[in-house]
């Protein structure tokens, strides 16, 4: 075997290994989960099917880390945490979630193939913790009525909750989060309930 040959090999060899040191070196994220609502007695005013849609947002959370905002409006991502799925899919889940736990009756997803009469269509506004405000987590949704038969929105409303919070330690950040959000599904699944 040549020199060049066996001083590339070594070489090639060294550079694996300090790449694969670099790779066990850093740590995995440790991930989350969101709870939903439970024992919320609500009564409807109609019994038509409500279809509850992925919420749509800015890419910023789109993702399944989670948002920190600092001064000057600067956005990064809370440090080794993640989330148990993207965040619009998890808040999907958690509220069709804390409707049935609900006993709402007539609720379901768009894969569902159900004869839609109502879509609950929202927006994902903010789901992050604001350093500015000493960590505060604050949690807003955008919710729609959409008559599917008609084709309109009969319903609009913004709903908002903040928690006190900290980024570290990031399990307390994600707990101040998780109890703003439930408060925000709480709102509207009254509000669901009294105008659908």
């Amino acid at each position: 075997m040549s020199l060049a040959r066996r001083s590339f090999m070594v070489g090639g060899a060294s550079v694996l290994a300090l790449g694969l040191a670099g790779c066990f070196g850093v740590r995995a994220p440790v991930t989350y989960d969101l709870g939903s609502v439970d024992g919320l007695n609500t009564r409807r005013r109609s019994s038509r099917v409500v279809v509850i849609t992925v919420p749509k947002t800015v890419q910023t959370y789109d993702s399944q880390r989670v948002v920190v905002r600092d001064a000057g409006n600067v956005l990064s991502y809370l440090p080794e945490a993640q989330l148990s799925d993207t965040l619009p899919r998890l808040v999907q889940t958690r509220l069709l979630q804390t409707f049935e736990a609900s006993n709402f009756p007539n609720v379901g997803r768009p894969d569902d193939q159900l004869r839609v009469d109502v879509t609950l269509a929202t927006e994902l506004r903010a789901f992050e913790i604001d350093v500015g405000k000493g960590g505060q987590a604050t949690v807003t949704i955008n919710a729609k009525l959409v008559d599917e038969q008609r084709g309109a929105i009969f319903a609009s409303q913004v709903f908002s909750a903040s928690r006190p919070g900290v980024v570290e330690p990031a399990v307390a950040a994600i707990a101040a989060l998780d109890g703003a959000l439930a408060d925000v599904m709480g709102q509207i699944l009254v509000w669901t309930a009294r105008n659908a």
